[in-house]
């Protein structure tokens, strides 16, 4: 069996030849003693479009649009000015939009995150004054996906469409999305779609290794260290 850690993978017992990834993952609620914590779901359901939810008459895409991009880009956007003024840390949980990457990335470049030689953010994340997760649910679905399936995915942030499940791809390997928030780490639906990640490579075991874990260690958020094993 091989254990990932932050920057390397290094084989633990005699079985190198098992194709099995260890991996740790932090159970956390997210308390941090000098960084606020603020959940998009939280500060977006107040903003519900009930018009709009009593009359979806079978077009369930448009649940996107009942907590609207627009309402959750100018939470994020209050959010951002506000650490940026106060010099106040803080994370946001569960943002959905590329939009919000941008203004992120552009902070992270100015903040010289950027590394130009592989074009990927080296954040110190517990300096940094705004940091993100995204939801696994967010990247496990996305707009086509509710036709068929919209009575499991009419979350808040909602699902959004096919360009913004691809942009949270995008942002986790470039390094700038800290961590994927998972409510329930034992639902086989979220476990079988991790191990699809590394098997695909749609995201890469070091990578995968930093935001399931050592990234929100890094911030010094209270956690409880967990394994995962990955057969690849």
């Amino acid at each position: 069996m091989k254990k990932v850690f932050k920057d390397k993978i290094i084989n633990i017992d005699e079985n190198i030849f098992d194709n099995k990834f260890l991996f740790s993952y932090l159970k956390t609620d997210f308390k941090n003693s000098d960084r606020e914590i603020f959940f998009i779901e939280k500060l977006l359901k107040p903003k519900q479009n009930t018009e709009l939810l009593n009359n979806l008459n079978g077009k369930f895409a448009m649940y996107s649009e009942v907590f609207s991009p627009k309402d959750e880009f100018q939470i994020f956007s209050d959010l951002f000015d506000y650490a940026i003024s106060k010099n106040q840390k803080i994370h946001i949980v569960w943002i959905t939009l590329k939009e919000e990457l941008a203004i992120l990335e552009k902070y992270y470049t100015e903040k010289w995150f950027l590394r130009e030689d592989v074009n990927c953010f080296v954040v110190d994340f517990d300096k940094a004054l705004v940091t993100v997760s995204v939801n696994i649910e967010n990247l496990i679905w996305k707009g086509s996906d509710y036709k068929a399936n919209w009575k499991k995915i009419f979350f808040v942030p909602p699902v959004r469409e096919s360009g913004q499940n691809k942009a949270m791809f995008k942002w986790i390997n470039r390094w700038s999305i800290s961590s994927i928030f998972i409510k329930d780490f034992s639902n086989p639906e979220n476990t079988k779609f991790l191990e699809n990640c590394i098997k695909e490579e749609k995201i890469l075991p070091l990578t995968f290794s930093k935001v399931l874990f050592y990234n929100a260690k890094d911030m010094w958020f209270d956690w409880i260290e967990k394994e995962f094993i990955v057969k690849y």
